[in-house]
């Protein structure tokens, strides 16, 4: 049987969880659960994000979910995980994702403790390509962490999870947001403000990580860490590589106008010499359901049943770059 390479547009006729074959938790988050799910006419495979919206008005998060969709429904490229479009019902908010089959980085990090130099060069590669994107889409992600990157079936790093991600704005930020860890020394800075180079930073971090097994700022404390942000020193372990020290200590350049730029990253002889130079698309629909998922039982289906016979949906295919209106989702239960 002939299998779709995307998900079909529906022309006018709205998404519904009837349309889809919903299969095994791949995650849980704070509002809500990530399953896999299949559609049925093309049998296209998925990841279906479901979040409530009783939990999203409680902690007036609405604004930050239209503004997920809006932003990550425009962005196409080879290591972004794919939003294709979304609907909702009286309970629920549905995101129709990219499905990723190889998880989180994290895991990946935790299993192995170090990765090899060639694959952490291949990821800020990947990585780095997939910021330079964002930012000329005006697009800051700002929680860049192993765990907001997902490794497709054929080993490629994708951010996903843009939450936390703004339009870059005419005026700078100043409210912090992300992950202790992966912030930026401006963003911890309570006087300052910042802009796109906070994501190089959190790339920096990242590969530090996945080279050495750790972060490279710590403490007690949450104001201990934030504080060595800010002011501690960089070091690297005994054995640490020149030529990769020299690349995350650019990276890390606590003034945002000295740290180095997407082109530098690109052609620094680190990434030269290691990273597999590609940047692989797996397409979803070519992954077979049955290896991927026990079929969902009936009381699996029925837990998920809209609550409402009127749902909407918006799709993310336009050739028009229409964004999504703020107040598209009905924030009414």
């Amino acid at each position: 049987m002939r299998r779709e390479s995307s998900l079909p547009k529906r022309n006018g006729h709205r998404w519904c969880l009837g349309d889809l074959d919903i299969g095994k938790k791949l995650g849980e988050g704070c509002f809500g659960s990530v399953y896999l799910a299949r559609e049925k006419e093309s049998r296209f495979v998925i990841a279906l994000k479901m979040l409530s919206k009783t939990e999203i008005l409680t902690k007036e998060l609405m604004q930050q979910v239209q503004r997920e969709i809006e932003i990550q429904s425009h962005l196409k490229h080879p290591n972004i995980v794919r939003l294709f479009s979304y609907f909702y019902d009286r309970k629920r908010i549905y995101l129709m994702l990219e499905y990723i089959p190889k998880g989180e980085l994290s895991k990946e990090i935790s299993r192995l403790h170090r990765l090899s130099s060639q694959r952490a060069a291949t990821y800020v590669y990947q990585l780095t390509h997939a910021i330079a994107y964002c930012h000329q889409n005006d697009v800051i992600h700002r929680d860049l962490k192993p765990e907001n990157i997902l490794l497709g079936a054929r080993g490629e790093a994708k951010i996903a999870d843009f939450g936390s991600a703004v339009h870059r704005p005419a005026s700078r930020r100043t409210a912090p947001f992300g992950t202790l860890d992966y912030l930026a020394p401006e963003v911890v800075d309570p006087e300052s403000s910042y802009e796109h180079p906070v994501d190089i930073w959190s790339l920096g971090i990242l590969a530090f990580e996945m080279i050495f097994g750790r972060v490279p700022f710590t403490g007690e404390t949450t104001k201990d860490v934030a504080s060595q942000i800010r002011f501690g020193e960089l070091t690297f372990p005994s054995e640490a590589p020149e030529v990769a020290k020299d690349l995350i200590a650019r990276m890390l350049q606590k003034d945002p106008e000295q740290r180095v730029v997407v082109a530098g990253i690109l052609s620094h002889p680190w990434i030269a010499q290691h990273a597999e130079h590609s940047l692989t698309r797996c397409t979803a629909a070519l992954l077979d359901w049955q290896s991927l998922s026990c079929c969902a039982q009936s009381s699996t289906c029925s837990s998920f049943q809209s609550t409402d016979r009127s749902v909407s949906s918006g799709e993310s295919q336009s050739t028009n770059n229409q964004e999504i209106a703020a107040d598209s989702i009905p924030l009414g239960n």
